[in-house]
């Protein structure tokens, strides 16, 4: 059986995508087998790889001249014996004749003949092969030579020109690395700050050591006064700092940074306002810096705000969603003002200039920086938004234990605390007292001189307790015109004299005297029980010492009992 005969493989290098799908569409018999490449260097790496058997090219390639191509081809060793031809434009003979020289088996121009050219590709298959005449050889060998010094010289200087480029990048690089580095360890810093204040006064300290300018100031908007005034400052004495204030139009700032956190004034006859450049100019400012520490004013309102709050106050606040009676909306209601305002938005000012030294400040610094106080920027905001979360829970934690009126612990804390107590003597076979308390006519009292005066006399009374009271004791309200204490460590006869102390006290305190009250003063009960003769519970031990307050009433009040 015949074998079929392998089919040609035809490499087209030519930049001109046109061309390349011209010569395709005329080779596709089934005969060719069709390469193609689109500069002179990607022609000679395929060449190598697939071994072509014609090499057609065009002579005015983007990255290396046909010639030099051909010459290249021509002393590889794999493709010395490979047939070029060339297809190009040129029609004059001097571009023949070099091409010829270099060594290309042939020259075909442009535009190419498409019913003749699957032939004249054949014929230099066939071993068709175009040559200088002999006479022309000599005088075109000297053309090449220059030729090939002019271009080899052009090649140097652009290689030379391409070095010194190279240089200078690579040293503008190595700033810009140097200048990343201390941006990354300006932040390292940052993030070891523990309060919005601190922030503020590292940042002016790290951009001044690492950056070397002269002045590094932060500019703090007295939102009262409405006006800015140094906060912190490097490179001006804290004496001079109240020398300099300046209005503060927040419209006008607002669009300053409205797409940018840094502004870069070249030369002082660019700022506007007479009065803030005549202050610069006796500033000794030049050129300057001046940066936006805040971020834009949150876009989010009402349920998106609410839904964003929800996760975050839950998982800061663990313990008080734990509480059935923490006011939880109260303190998201709280949050969400909070974060609409324009105090978590704006941190402040920061101005830069070197004014000593006279140091050129470069454009690119202010990319840098953009991108340090865009950063910092949100960490100052996580810092405010924390320490904002720290007081509501402080807050929340208080209002959940504590009396609002009376600013005494409640019932639910006195509950708690009552059983901690009765574990722990329990465990330590230990003792404590209950003194339950109770204002005697106080319905009388606030008939005759209002809920206001009322509720007057529960504060004085609370105060009164808080401060005649160890420290160990817990006073809380029971309820109404009813208190009561928790007195560690205390037996009968301690409590008993500790609850005549404050009787006495009560009776004696400076009140108006309402037409009626039994005893033309304003007096209180006391009724006391003692663990664990008087009860081994919580609810025990208070009815024993709630019988012992109904007994000092029945018996004619302002008095002590015990039970």
């Amino acid at each position: 059986m015949k074998q079929a005969k392998k089919p040609v493989k035809v490499l087209y290098i030519e930049d001109d995508r046109s061309s390349r799908i011209l010569v395709r569409k005329l080779l596709k018999e089934p005969g060719f087998a069709f390469l193609e490449a689109a500069t002179g260097l990607e022609g000679l790496d395929k060449a190598v790889k697939t071994k072509p058997d014609l090499i057609l090219m065009d002579i005015n390639l983007p990255d290396i001249s046909g010639t030099e191509l051909t010459t290249k081809i021509k002393n590889t060793p794999e493709l010395k014996d490979t047939i070029i031809v060339a297809l190009t434009a040129l029609k004059n003979s001097h571009s023949r004749d070099l091409t010829l020289l270099a060594g290309c088996d042939g020259y075909l121009t442009k535009p190419i003949d498409v019913q003749k050219f699957a032939g004249q590709v054949l014929q230099f298959l066939k071993g068709k092969k175009e040559a200088l005449a002999l006479e022309k050889k000599e005088h075109t060998h000297g053309e090449y030579e220059r030729t090939l010094v002019e271009h080899l010289t052009d090649k140097i200087r652009e290689l030379s020109r391409a070095n010194r480029k190279l240089s200078s990048t690579s040293q503008r690089l190595k700033g810009h690395s140097a200048y990343l580095e201390k941006i990354l360890l300006i932040l390292n810093h940052l993030q070891s700050c523990a309060s919005p204040q601190d922030l503020k006064k590292t940042l002016v300290d790290e951009i001044t050591e690492n950056f070397h300018y002269d002045r590094c100031i932060f500019i703090d908007v007295n939102a009262e006064n409405r006006v800015m005034q140094i906060n912190y400052a490097r490179g001006i004495e804290q004496d001079e700092w109240n020398k300099y204030t300046y209005p503060f139009n927040n419209a006008f700032f607002q669009r300053l940074f409205e797409e940018k956190q840094v502004v870069f004034v070249p030369r002082l006859s660019l700022v506007e306002d007479v009065k803030l450049q005549k202050m610069l100019r006796d500033f000794g400012t030049r050129q300057f810096f001046f940066a936006y520490l805040g971020i834009p004013v949150n876009p989010y309102r009402g349920s998106e705000i609410r839904q964003g709050i929800q996760p975050m106050l839950q998982s800061f606040l663990p313990r008080l969603y734990d509480q059935e009676d923490s006011d939880i909306d109260i303190m998201m209601e709280r949050l969400q003002e909070y974060m609409a305002s324009e105090t978590l938005y704006r941190g402040g000012f920061v101005f830069l200039d070197s004014y000593h030294s006279r140091r050129r400040i470069y454009s690119y610094e202010y990319r840098f920086l953009e991108s340090l106080f865009r950063t910092t920027s949100y960490m100052y905001q996580n810092l405010l938004l924390m320490e904002e979360l720290k007081l509501l829970f402080v807050r929340a934690e208080k209002e959940a234990i504590t009396d609002p009126l009376t600013n005494l612990f409640n019932y639910r804390y006195f509950m708690q605390q009552l059983n901690r107590e009765i574990s722990r003597d329990q465990r330590h076979r230990s003792r404590f007292s209950l003194i339950l308390i109770d204002i005697d006519f106080f319905k009388m009292y606030n008939d005759t001189f209002g809920h206001q005066a009322g509720d007057l006399i529960l504060r004085r009374i609370a105060r009164l307790m808080m401060k005649n009271t160890r420290t160990s004791d817990t006073v809380a309200r029971y309820g109404g015109e009813e208190f009561v204490i928790i007195c560690p460590e205390l037996d009968k006869p301690g409590a008993i004299q500790m609850a005549e102390k404050i009787r006495k006290i009560v009776q004696k305190m400076d009140l108006p005297k309402p037409k009626g009250l039994p005893y033309g003063e304003l007096t209180i009960s006391l009724g006391i029980a003692t663990f664990p003769e008087d009860g081994q519970s919580a609810y025990r031990l208070i009815r024993s010492a709630d019988q012992a307050l109904y007994q000092a009433k029945e018996s004619g009040r302002n008095k002590v009992c015990v039970a």
